[in-house]
């Protein structure tokens, strides 16, 4: 039974006193606004910038089977179309949706507010999940040019010992981590320096020794990949015969590619520790992504111009043997020395955006209440030690593998994600402000940097990096199929038990501005009201409440 009320003042009441909720204006600021951005920032442009290059690339390290898989033309051809069809759509889309929601959940909160809870906590636990995955790779790839440059033997870091240096590693990483993310991103751009400032010599020594035709050579022609891959895991079956049209290992010429150009949402994360949402934070994404073209192409067309070697050797860390043979051994040991720290600065930037992430999903009240909880540094005490956790679990498994695995998972996190972002683009307007005045609590979409395209070309933007992923799918083996479907099943039911645990109260549960959904079950209430135009009031599954309304004469609507 719908209770009757004649005002707009009354009805709020009727609400807030059936509810027992406060949803005042200091309870309940409007999040998307960046006027609310008052906050101490920790993050100034360059630090900002390094962070999004260390999220997405770090540098060419990794580049080497995009030209085993390809050889040299396709390899660079690769890293000038591709950036049009992941990178750049990503960056743009996180730079206007990550202004405008300043969330520590980053993509959660699009999702959440274009589709609804469900959607938003599955979005945020593949994205986590794949990140977290993605981190473990770092640490492995540390030992392996750390014991490249000391000259050991690496059958002596298998089994326990391995494990034992991953997690001593880790663990000291979390430590910088846990000190602050001003600290991080400080730190990140010392590294950066450091770790591309061999591939400016390399540039300036290798660039008289390029021989053009170099660049052209087509790819050998495999029969089944073996003689490229030797793990069976890139050639076994999937949902189209193994692909290798026109020479090309498709399977990991794309992975390594989407791998390479794709992360750039995590810059969401950081968007409420940046001082300016309107310049700063969009110029620092910006920035990012050209670095990351740069630092990918040019090293790369300088190291297959001037060097002849076959597509077969380029194997996992060639680019050392290709900067001593540039310019001497020199720079080779610097190329893995710069290797090295740059895997720790990628891990460093991974596992701050992890943990701001969990941070933010608990803050929609997905997560129980103790990952809200900050450092006296001001970062995700409990987001830091699970996710180092996790990495220490995973950081002994197989890098190819892990790569696809991890592919599958966030490119379905990336879907959801730009399905939100055409969905806002298309029905969530500025236009409903108006209606903030009466109802403090309502989200405004307001966004301090907005892509500069038409409400109808949203779909336009996303349709390349979709197509792009759906074809990453396809030439994926039916492993990673599975693991990816039974990952969304998973994802699913930890949302059920996660809604089970609020009804139970096995853990505590709060959203930023209140404990809502922990200290009493709200159930939804439905209020009509003919002459204010209102006709639902409920609330989500996280606590947060969700106001629609209709008016007939302007035909509005308006969520919270």
């Amino acid at each position: 039974m719908c209770p009757q009320v004649d005002t707009t003042s009354s009805l709020r009441e009727t609400i807030l006193t059936q509810q027992h909720v406060d949803v005042s204006p200091t309870n309940h600021p409007p999040p998307s606004s960046s006027d609310s951005h008052e906050k101490k920032a920790a993050l100034k442009l360059w630090p900002l910038a390094v962070l999004v290059f260390y999220n997405v690339s770090g540098g060419p390290f990794g580049i080497e089977p995009s030209i085993r898989a390809a050889g040299n033309f396709y390899a660079i051809l690769g890293f000038i179309v591709f950036p049009f069809v992941w990178a750049i759509p990503e960056a743009l889309v996180t730079a206007e949706l990550g202004s405008a929601f300043l969330d520590s959940s980053a993509g959660v909160a699009w999702v959440e507010e274009a589709f609804g809870p469900t959607m938003g906590g599955l979005c945020g636990y593949l994205g986590w999940i794949s990140g977290a995955t993605d981190n473990a790779i770092y640490p492995t790839l540390f030992l392996e040019y750390f014991t490249s440059i000391m000259g050991w033997d690496k059958e002596d870091f298998g089994g326990l010992n391995r494990f034992m240096f991953i997690a001593a590693i880790t663990i000291a990483l979390a430590v910088l981590n846990y000190k602050g993310l001003e600290i991080v991103g400080n730190t990140s751009l010392v590294v950066c320096v450091i770790a591309m400032s061999p591939f400016l010599l390399m540039t300036i020594i290798g660039a008289p020794q390029v021989v053009p035709s170099r660049w052209f050579q087509l790819p050998e022609q495999p029969e089944d990949g073996s003689d490229l891959f030797d793990d069976s895991f890139q050639t076994s079956s999937g949902p189209l015969p193994l692909l290798s049209a026109g020479g090309i290992m498709w399977r990991p010429y794309l992975n390594n590619l989407f791998w390479n150009l794709n992360s750039f949402d995590a810059a969401a994360s950081f968007a409420s520790e940046t001082a300016d949402m309107k310049t700063m934070y969009p110029r620092g994404i910006f920035i990012g992504l050209g670095m990351c073209i740069l630092f990918y192409l040019v090293p790369l067309m300088i190291a297959v111009g001037a060097t002849d070697y076959s597509q077969s050797d380029w194997v996992d860390g060639h680019l050392g043997a290709v900067a001593v043979d540039i310019g001497g051994k020199w720079l080779g040991g610097w190329t893995i020395f710069a290797a090295g720290i740059s895997n720790l600065a990628l891990f460093e930037a991974e596992l701050s955006a992890d943990a701001f992430q969990l941070m933010g999903m608990a803050e929609h009240g997905y997560l129980p209440k103790f990952f809200q909880k900050k450092s006296k540094y001001g970062t995700p005490t409990y987001g830091i030690m699970f996710g180092t956790l996790v990495i220490i679990i995973f950081g002994c498994a197989n890098f190819g593998q892990l790569l696809s695995l991890l592919n599958a998972n966030y490119a379905t996190a990336l879907l959801l994600e730009y399905a939100a972002f055409v969905k806002l683009r298309l029905y969530h307007k500025e236009s409903r402000a108006e209606y903030h005045q009466y109802f403090p609590a309502i989200v405004v979409v307001k966004r301090p940097y907005r892509i500069p395209i038409p409400d109808w070309a949203a779909v336009l933007l996303a349709i390349p990096p979709c197509l792009g992923i759906f074809i990453v799918f396809l030439v994926s083996n039916w492993t990673v199929c599975i693991f990816n479907l039974s990952s969304i099943a998973f994802g699913y039911s930890l949302i059920i038990l996660g809604e089970s645990s609020k009804e139970k109260w096995w853990f505590s549960y709060g959203t930023k501005e209140g404990d809502f959904a922990s200290e009493m079950p709200i159930k939804d209430v439905e209020i009509d009201e003919d002459a204010s135009g209102l006709s639902v009031w409920n609330t989500n599954s996280a606590g947060v409440y969700n106001l629609e309304f209709d008016n007939q004469e302007s035909g509005h609507k308006a969520i919270v």
